[in-house]
């Protein structure tokens, strides 16, 4: 079934679950995320077909925040923002050869003190975004100096982001787990709930 068949599936079997409250974000802007694949994707040499996880992944980010009541309100240039950042900075790290790129991820992924570090980042390449990458470069990212974080501005910048984009990334993944620990809620938890409720999310 083509990508876009599936996650207007998945949009539908969404809305009808809905028994109250707002569509989340991130389900309403479905079209919006798989038009913004489609666009950056098939700009980039063997990478004409769009897999939907990392379309999924996303898609579980946007969820997870919104869960987490961190989203500005729909429709609005800063919801439009943190969509972008959030796709954009999947593909920088899925997709760049740029050197600092590689040793930011790779030092990240490390830091966590897992044996499976290389794993995790074949994983990650494969199937896009997981809250543990996502916690792991903030993490990361807070430990370094800012000549080590200007570095990564040549590889971002090919990618249309900035420092700026990546911490405003860090800051709502961080926001987001700090409110939904306030409600004795987990991070990753949640992200996995969503995680299999989006396209490419099926165990």
């Amino acid at each position: 079934m083509p990508l876009s068949h599936r996650v207007r599936s998945n949009l539908e079997r969404a809305s009808h679950s809905m028994v109250s409250g707002r569509m989340p974000l991130c389900l309403l802007l479905g079209g919006l995320i798989l038009s913004y694949y489609s666009s950056t994707w098939a700009q980039t040499p063997g990478r004409a077909t769009i897999s939907s996880g990392p379309v999924g992944a996303s898609m579980a980010v946007l969820a997870m925040l919104e869960d987490a009541d961190v989203l500005p309100p729909e429709n609005t240039p800063e919801a439009n923002r943190i969509i972008k950042v959030v796709i954009q900075f999947q593909s920088v790290f899925m997709k760049s050869d740029d050197p600092a790129i590689q040793e930011f991820l790779t030092k990240a992924l490390a830091a966590k003190g897992r044996n499976g570090a290389d794993a995790a980042q074949s994983q990650f390449r494969s199937t896009g975004w997981t809250s543990d990458v996502l916690e792991s470069l903030g993490e990361q990212w807070d430990a370094m100096a800012i000549d080590q974080r200007e570095r990564l501005l040549s590889g971002f910048r090919q990618f249309n982001v900035s420092l700026e984009d990546f911490g405003l990334l860090r800051d709502l993944v961080a926001k987001a787990r700090a409110a939904l620990e306030g409600r004795g809620q987990n991070m990753h938890q949640v992200f996995a709930q969503h995680r299999r409720e989006m396209p490419g999310g099926a165990q």
